[in-house]
């Protein structure tokens, strides 16, 4: 227990103890009785029942002031670790966001080529167009590791639900694109034979 919960409930106390005697056979006694209060250029004379009572609520009240201060300094700092826990929540929701993108690298065979070691990577450009974002990403074009017939391009930032409207490698020297439309490189179909 605190000093504010103290101070209250001893206010509390000695006012039911004020109404106990008011009820009581002891009355007259504390009615009667005074008390000369003098200082500060005061010369007061009180009822001992008045001096009790007058304890007694202000006990209550400088507890109850003081617990309102207390309370207005937790909702002070409950405010601000409110909006900790919201700056925490949204960057919980970028780490989030930020984990479900990655990165895919895709082998692709080039229509017309059949050994890639002759081209010239250094003039190849990839860029390609997701349903998210209208604006041509650039990928780098390498060969692939397995054949000769395949290149590797990284697509990158992508999201399970992504679909590239528009992947095209252009080679500048023989000024040739290669397309491919509508797919979704994280949700592969695949065709099984008998």
């Amino acid at each position: 227990m605190n000093f504010l919960t103290i101070s209250f409930y001893l206010g509390i106390i000695l006012l039911l103890l004020c109404i106990l005697i008011l009820i009581s056979p002891l009355r007259d006694r504390f009615s009667n009785a005074t008390q000369r209060i003098q200082g500060f250029g005061l010369n007061l004379e009180v009822s001992v029942m008045t001096l009790l009572v007058l304890i007694s609520v202000g006990l209550m009240t400088s507890g109850i002031w003081l617990q309102l201060k207390d309370i207005n300094a937790q909702l002070q700092s409950l405010e601000a670790k409110k909006a900790e826990a919201e700056l925490r929540a949204q960057q919980f929701q970028r780490q989030l966001e930020e984990s479900r993108k990655m990165e895919l690298p895709v082998f692709l065979t080039l229509e017309g080529v059949e050994d890639v070691s002759r081209l010239n990577f250094t003039s190849l450009e990839c860029t390609y167009v997701t349903s998210s974002n209208d604006e041509p990403i650039r990928a780098d074009v390498a060969p692939g590791r397995r054949s000769s017939d395949t290149v590797k391009v990284v697509l990158k930032d992508l999201t399970r639900e992504v679909i590239i409207d528009k992947l095209e490698i252009y080679d500048r020297d023989s000024e040739t694109r290669w397309r491919k439309v509508n797919f979704r490189p994280l949700q592969p179909t695949y065709e099984l034979r008998k």
